[in-house]
């Protein structure tokens, strides 16, 4: 029992408990991260429909939260939800509440990475 309640163990399944919640409001709610998206520069950019690539972060939060869950590769995946994190923090603004809640998760996805 011990070996699960270390540091690395409890930020891995933090992180992918906000992973997991981030992919289930974008599979029920997505006109939410549909608005975000299209209120960003990155709606003017994408190669896809908005609403094409918010079942693409669907996915691929959903993905990252059972891989983290998992263990799997924990150093990489955590990589990826960094980079994946700070494009979030890219996209809803560097200089919001928002982005600072963002940041926590990013610190908690370099600290497994390293």
């Amino acid at each position: 029992m011990k070996k699960f309640m270390t540091f690395p163990v409890l930020i891995r399944v933090g992180l992918a408990c906000v992973f997991l919640a981030n992919s289930l409001v974008a599979f029920l709610e997505p006109t939410e991260f549909q608005d975000l998206v299209s209120g960003s520069f990155l709606a003017s950019i994408l190669p896809i429909s908005v609403a094409t690539f918010v079942m693409c972060i669907a996915i691929n939060d959903f993905l990252v939260a059972i891989l983290l869950f998992l263990g799997w590769r924990t150093s990489r995946v955590a990589l990826w939800a960094a980079a994946w994190m700070v494009g979030v923090i890219l996209v809803i603004g560097v200089f919001s509440l928002d982005a600072l809640e963002h940041i926590g998760f990013l610190f908690m996805a370099l600290a497994l990475a390293a």
